[in-house]
C-alpha cells in the first residue's frame, strides 16, 4: 500500500520473484479472474476511496540493488511513467517486463515519499550467467570434452541452481557409464559481479573404477558359449568402461555378420552395483537372427562385388530401405554396362536349414534379386528442340544422361531421363516460365540399328511471367535500394516461387546480419493485365524489322517486412584463456561493442580464432540469449589446446651398399635410426610456436628448428617464420656431406589476392671424402655457400589454385647475394612468372604461362664461360645450385628433370645457366571413359624455351651446328665443342589429367622437335678399374626425343 503523508519509510507494492514468474502459466489466469470479480464487488468502494484521496504522482523511477546501489536510473519502455499518478496495474506490468529482460531476479516494487509525490524503486538482484565449466580431478574416460558436453550447460544462459543440479546428475550418469560409480562430485561457483558471469568449477573425485563381478551369457544362437563370450573380451575383474563394452558387442556382431547373420544382435545389460565390492555383474544377450543368403538371378555378379553393391553387408542389418538401395545399386551397375532397360526386383523368404557338414541348423532368410537385363543398348545421340530462351549448350550441361563415345555406351536409364526432364522443366519454371512443359522421347533401334537409342527432349516454353513492380513495406533499418541490391525479383526480371524464396532468404540474412534475429518476411503477388503494355513495349526498331514482340505475363510483387527489435552488443567479454595474451584473442573477434550483433561477424570471429591453431574450442554467444533486453553482452569462450607435443620413434635398417674399396664389390651395413620431435604451441602467448625435430642414424643425422608467429606486429596481415637446419650424411660410400641452412621470412598479406614476402636465407654445403667425380654429385648436394636477401610479390586471382580454369597468377622474385654478407659469390637474381587461364564454353579451357629469369654476377664474381677455364686460381662463378634449371613435368616437358640448358664439356652433365625463358601453352578438354566417368580429362600442350648461359645469349634459333670429332682411337672434339646449347627448344605433347581433391594427377608425354647434339665422354666399360671420364675420348649425343612425366598438381 502507499505510505501515508508524513511517513518517510518505503512501502512495498508488489513482488515478482523469478521462481514465482516461472510458474505463472497457470496461476495468472486464476489471479486475473479473481481480480476481475473483486473489482466488480468493490468498485463502488474503490471509487469512494479514490475520491477521498487521489493516487500520488510518481516523481522518479529507479532500478536498485537490494543493498540500495543504483543499477539504472529512469528505465525506458515501462508502462509506469514519471510525472503520472501511481497505478498498481502499471507497476505489476512493469515488473513482468523487467523480469522478461532476463537481467533481474527477485524483483519487487517499493515506493518512498518524495517531494511532489513518491519515488518508485524496483529492487532487484542481478542475474548471473553460465560461463566456462572447469572440470578438475577427472580421470579419462570420459574425456573433459565429453563430460562437459554431457552436462549441457549453454554458454550465456541464466544461472539457476536447479539447472546446475540437473547438469551434475547428467555428469554422474556418464561417470557411471564409464564405471566410476564411486565418483564424488562437488561444485563451486565463481561469480564475477562486474561481468555477471558464473564460472562453474566441478571437482570430481573419481574413485576406483568398478570391475566386472560376473558375465552372464544369454546365448540365443547355435554357436558355443565359449565362441561368443571370448569375443566380448570382458571377464571377471575387468575394469568397466563404455568403450570396452561397445567394442566387445561390436566384435560379436561382426562375428555373426561373417557367419551370414546380418540381423544378429548383441547387447550388454548392467546389473545392480555392489558398493561394498565396487563390482557390477553384466548380462550379455546375443541373438543371431536368421542367417541371410543372397542370390542373384538373371546376371552374374561376383561375391565380392555383390557385397560392395548391397548395403545390408555394410550396415550389418536387413530392412526394406537397405534392400531397396541394393536394388538401385544393381540397376545402376547394369545401366553402366549398357543395359538401359534393366529391371531389378527382390523377394524374401524364410526357411529352416540343417547343414550336414558342420551340423549347423537354424533359420535362413533367402533374399533373391531377380534381374531382367533386357537388350544391351548404346545411346548414340541427344537432341533438344523448342528451346528459345536457353541455348542448347547450357541445357546439355545439366543432363545426367550422355551419349556414348569411344569405349563407352553412354549413360542412360528411364529414371535418369525422367530426372533430367524434371530438372529441365524446373529450370524453366525458375526463370518465369510457370507453364513450361518438357517431354522426353526415346527412339529405340534408331535408324533400324539394333540396340541404338536416340533421345529427344521437346520443350514447350510457354509464356514467361515477369515482375511488373516490386513493393517493399515495413523496412526501416535498410533503404529500398539496399534491399533491392540483394533480391532478384526486380521489375522486368522473371518471376517464380524459387526466386521469391531466394529473395526471402537474402533479405532475412541481411537483417540477421544486422542484429534483427526476429525479422520476418511475408510475400504476396498479384496478376495484372499486361497485354496493352506488351503491345506498347514493341520498339520502333522491332516494328521496322517486322519482329513480333515477345509475349509475357506480369505480376505485382509485395514484400512485407516485420523487423522486430535490433540486438546490439553492449560489451565483448573474453574468458577461458590461461597462456594466451587477451589482445591476441580480441584482435580475432570481429564483433564490435555498441554495434549490431551480426551473425556473420560471429562466424568469422570463430573461424579466425580456430585458424590461430592454439584452441581446441572457440565459442562466441550472446549472454542472456532468451531475455527481451535488446542490448547483449557477447561472450567469447576459448579452450586452449595442449602446448607441448612429444613424438618419438626408432628403427633399424640393414641393406647391401657399395664397397668403399672395391668398385664392383658390396658390403652389408646396418643403421639404427631414432626420431625425436618436440613442439610447443603458444610459446609467448602470441599464438606462436617452436618445434625441434631430430633424426639420427649411423648414416645420417638431421636437426630442424622452426619458429612461426602468425600475428607479427599485432596484425593478422603479417606472419613470421624462421628455420635452422643441419644435416650430416654419409652417402653410400661415395662422399660425405655436411649441410647448414637457415632462413627467416616475413609474409605480408596486402590484400586477399596480393602477398609480399621478405626473406633472408643462408646455405652452406660441404663435401668431403669424395670418391666420385665432382660433376657426379647430385645437383642440390653440390658444395656451396650462399647468403642472400630477397623479396617476392605474388598476385593470384585463380578460381582454384590446385587446378585453375579462370584467372591469373603473377609473381616476381628478386634476391641479392653478396660476399659482404658471407656468400661465396656476389650476384642478383630475378624471376618473373605470368600465367593466365581462360574458360572456353564451360567445359574446355586454355592455359598459358611465361617465365623469365636472370642472374647477374657482380664484383669479383664472373659470368659462366664455355668451355670453363681450367687450372689453378679459377675465377668465382655463381654456385651451381643457385643457377637456373629447367626440364620436367612443370616446365619443359620435352626434357627430363633439370636436363635443359648448357652442359659441362668434359662430363656432359647439365650445369644450369644465368638466364631462363620458358613458354607453356595448354588446351584442356574433358573426356568420358568407362570406369573413370568425367574425372579423366585430356590436354594438348606446347612448351618452348630453354636455359641460357647468360641473358645476352638468349636465342630463338631452331637448331645448333653439330660438334665434329677426329678419327683417332680416343676421339676428341674439333668444332662446336662448348656444349653451351643456346637455342630455343620446341616440345609438343599429349597429357591425361585425373581429378583429385588436392589437384590433378598428371601424365604428360612430350616430344621435342629440335633436339641438339652435344659432347659427352665415351662411357667406360662395365667392370673397368683404370678407366676415367674422358679417357676413351668423346662422342656426340642427344637426349631422348620422347619424355614421359608423372606429377601431382597443376602444370603451371
Amino acid at each position: 500500500m502507499i505510505a501515508p503523508k508524513g511517513e518517510r519509510e518505503a512501502t512495498p507494492l508488489c513482488y515478482a520473484s523469478s521462481e514465482r514468474i516461472e510458474r505463472m502459466n497457470v496461476t495468472w489466469a486464476k489471479l486475473f479472474r479473481g481480480l476481475a470479480l473483486a473489482a466488480l464487488l468493490t468498485g463502488g468502494a474503490a471509487r469512494i476511496g479514490m475520491a477521498q484521496e487521489a493516487a500520488p504522482v510518481v516523481v522518479s523511477i529507479r532500478i536498485v540493488h537490494k543493498d540500495g546501489s543504483l543499477l539504472k536510473d529512469a528505465p525506458a519502455g515501462l508502462p509506469v511513467e514519471a510525472g503520472k499518478p501511481l497505478d498498481r496495474g502499471q507497476v505489476a506490468a512493469s515488473l513482468r517486463i523487467l523480469y522478461k529482460t532476463g537481467n533481474y531476479a527477485n524483483l519487487k516494487a517499493v515506493t518512498t515519499p518524495a517531494e511532489g509525490g513518491v519515488r518508485l524503486d524496483f529492487v532487484a538482484e542481478e542475474n548471473l550467467y553460465f560461463n566456462q565449466v572447469i572440470l578438475r580431478g577427472l580421470t579419462e574416460p570420459p574425456s573433459e570434452a565429453s563430460a562437459a558436453a554431457a552436462m549441457q550447460i549453454q554458454l550465456g544462459d541464466v544461472y539457476r541452481r536447479e539447472k546446475l543440479d540437473t547438469a551434475i546428475e547428467r555428469l554422474k550418469g556418464i561417470l557411471q557409464d564409464e564405471g566410476l560409480y564411486q565418483a564424488k562430485v562437488s561444485t563451486e561457483i565463481q561469480a564475477n559481479e562486474g561481468t555477471h558471469q558464473a564460472d562453474v568449477i566441478v571437482n570430481v573425485t573419481p574413485g576406483a573404477r568398478a570391475r566386472v563381478s560376473a558375465v552372464q551369457l544369454t546365448n540365443n544362437t547355435e554357436y558355443p558359449n565359449e565362441q561368443i563370450a571370448s569375443r566380448l573380451k570382458m571377464k571377471t575383474g575387468t575394469a568397466i568402461t563404455n568403450a570396452r563394452i561397445q567394442k566387445g558387442t561390436a566384435n560379436i556382431r561382426k562375428f555373426l555378420t561373417k557367419k551370414g547373420h546380418l540381423s544378429g544382435r548383441a547387447a550388454v545389460r548392467r546389473g545392480e552395483y555392489d558398493a561394498a565390492k565396487n563390482t557390477v555383474p553384466l548380462t550379455l544377450d546375443v541373438t543371431e537372427g536368421p542367417r541371410v543368403k543372397v542370390e542373384v538371378t538373371g546376371t552374374k555378379i561376383s561375391g565380392g562385388e555383390l557385397k560392395r553393391l548391397l548395403p545390408i553387408y555394410q550396415e550389418g542389418a536387413v530392412d526394406a530401405d537397405l534392400l531397396e538401395e541394393g536394388k538401385k545399386n544393381i540397376r545402376e551397375r547394369l545401366e553402366r554396362q549398357g543395359y538401359f532397360d534393366a529391371t531389378v526386383d527382390y523377394t524374401t523368404a524364410t526357411r529352416d536349414v540343417k547343414e550336414k557338414g558342420n551340423g549347423w541348423q537354424g533359420t535362413e532368410e533367402l533374399i533373391t534379386y531377380m534381374v531382367g537385363r533386357g537388350e544391351r543398348h548404346k545411346l548414340i545421340g541427344i537432341d533438344i528442340t523448342g528451346n528459345k530462351y536457353f541455348d542448347e549448350e547450357l541445357l546439355r550441361s545439366r543432363l545426367s544422361v550422355y551419349q556414348g563415345a569411344l569405349g563407352s555406351r553412354g549413360k542412360f536409364s528411364r529414371r535418369l531421363l525422367e530426372a533430367d526432364r524434371v530438372s529441365m522443366e524446373g529450370l524453366y519454371k525458375t526463370n518465369g516460365f510457370l507453364d513450361a512443359k518438357v517431354e522426353a522421347d526415346i527412339q529405340d533401334n534408331y535408324h533400324e540399328k539394333g540396340g541404338d537409342l536416340y533421345v529427344k527432349f521437346v520443350i514447350n516454353e510457354g509464356v514467361q511471367t515477369r515482375v511488373a513492380s516490386l513493393k517493399i513495406e515495413g523496412n526501416r533499418a535498410f533503404s529500398e535500394d539496399e534491399l533491392q541490391g540483394v533480391v532478384g525479383s526486380l521489375p522486368g526480371q522473371p518471376y517464380s516461387e524459387a526466386s521469391v524464396g531466394s529473395d526471402r532468404a537474402n533479405i532475412l540474412a541481411l537483417y540477421y546480419n544486422e542484429g534483427y534475429p526476429e525479422a520476418t518476411l511475408r510475400t504476396s503477388s498479384e496478376d495484372i493485365d499486361a497485354s496493352k503494355d506488351n503491345a506498347a513495349a514493341q520498339t520502333a526498331a522491332e516494328k521496322r524489322k517486322g519482329k513480333k514482340p515477345a509475349e509475357f505475363k506480369e505480376v505485382k510483387v509485395t514484400y512485407r517486412i516485420e523487423e522486430g527489435p535490433q540486438t546490439r552488443v553492449r560489451k565483448v567479454l573474453v574468458s577461458g584463456y590461461n597462456h594466451t595474451r587477451p589482445g591476441i584473442i580480441r584482435r580475432q573477434i570481429q564483433v564490435k561493442e555498441n554495434a549490431p550483433l551480426r551473425q556473420g561477424e560471429v562466424v568469422d570471429s570463430q573461424r579466425r580464432l580456430y585458424n590461430l591453431g592454439i584452441f581446441n574450442r572457440a565459442t562466441i554467444a550472446p549472454q542472456n540469449p532468451n531475455g527481451s533486453d535488446p542490448d547483449k553482452d557477447v561472450v567469447a569462450l576459448v579452450e586452449e589446446a595442449k602446448r607441448y607435443t612429444l613424438a618419438y620413434g626408432g628403427g633399424f635398417e640393414v641393406q647391401r651398399l657399395a664397397s668403399s674399396t672395391n668398385p664392383t664389390g658390396s658390403a652389408v651395413e646396418a643403421a639404427p635410426r631414432g626420431i625425436l620431435e618436440i613442439s610447443k604451441l603458444n610459446l609467448t602467448g602470441r599464438a606462436d610456436s617452436l618445434s625441434l625435430k631430430l633424426r639420427g642414424s649411423t648414416l645420417q643425422g638431421r636437426a630442424l628448428l622452426g619458429y612461426s608467429s602468425p600475428n607479427t606486429f599485432a596484425s593478422p596481415n603479417f606472419s613470421f617464420q624462421a628455420t635452422a637446419y643441419a644435416e650430416k650424411t654419409r652417402d653410400i660410400s661415395t662422399f660425405n656431406e655436411t649441410r647448414y641452412e637457415g632462413s627467416v621470412q616475413l609474409t605480408q598479406q596486402v590484400s586477399p589476392r596480393t602477398t609480399l614476402l621478405y626473406r633472408y636465407s643462408f646455405r652452406k654445403i660441404l663435401v668431403s671424402d669424395l670418391k666420385i667425380l665432382p660433376e657426379e654429385i647430385p645437383l642440390f648436394q653440390q658444395p656451396t655457400l650462399v647468403s642472400q636477401f630477397g623479396i617476392s610479390w605474388v598476385r593470384d586471382t585463380r578460381d582454384n589454385p590446385a587446378d585453375a580454369s579462370k584467372g591469373t597468377l603473377n609473381s616476381a622474385d628478386f634476391g641479392i647475394a653478396d660476399t659482404g654478407l658471407g656468400s661465396s659469390a656476389s650476384f642478383t637474381r630475378f624471376l618473373y612468372q605470368n600465367s593466365s587461364y581462360y574458360p572456353i564454353k564451360r567445359r574446355f579451357s586454355f592455359a598459358r604461362s611465361i617465365r623469365i629469369g636472370v642472374l647477374n654476377p657482380y664484383r669479383d664474381t664472373v659470368s659462366l664461360t664455355f668451355p670453363p677455364p681450367t687450372g689453378s686460381n679459377l675465377p668465382q662463378v655463381i654456385p651451381l645450385p643457385e643457377r637456373f634449371f629447367a626440364g620436367g613435368g612443370t616446365s619443359l616437358r620435352g626434357f627430363a628433370l633439370n636436363q635443359a640448358g648448357p652442359r659441362d664439356s668434359n662430363s656432359g652433365f647439365p650445369v644450369g645457366g644465368q638466364a631462363m625463358l620458358v613458354l607453356n601453352q595448354e588446351f584442356r578438354f574433358p573426356m568420358r571413359l568407362p570406369y573413370f566417368g568425367t574425372s579423366l580429362g585430356g590436354a594438348i600442350f606446347y612448351d618452348g624455351g630453354n636455359v641460357y648461359s647468360r641473358v645476352t645469349r638468349i636465342s630463338f634459333r631452331y637448331s645448333l651446328p653439330k660438334p665434329t670429332f677426329d678419327n683417332s682411337a680416343t676421339p676428341q672434339c674439333l668444332t662446336n665443342c662448348s656444349n653451351e646449347l643456346n637455342y630455343f627448344s620446341h616440345t609438343v605433347g599429349l597429357g591425361l589429367r585425373y581429378a583429385t581433391p588436392v589437384g590433378p594427377i598428371r601424365v604428360d608425354l612430350g616430344y621435342q622437335l629440335n633436339r641438339p647434339f652435344f659432347v659427352l665422354p665415351i662411357p667406360c666399360p662395365n667392370g673397368a678399374t683404370s678407366c676415367t671420364t674422358g679417357s676413351l675420348g668423346f662422342q656426340g649425343g642427344q637426349l631422348p626425343r620422347f619424355q614421359i612425366s608423372f606429377n601431382l598438381g597443376a602444370s603451371f
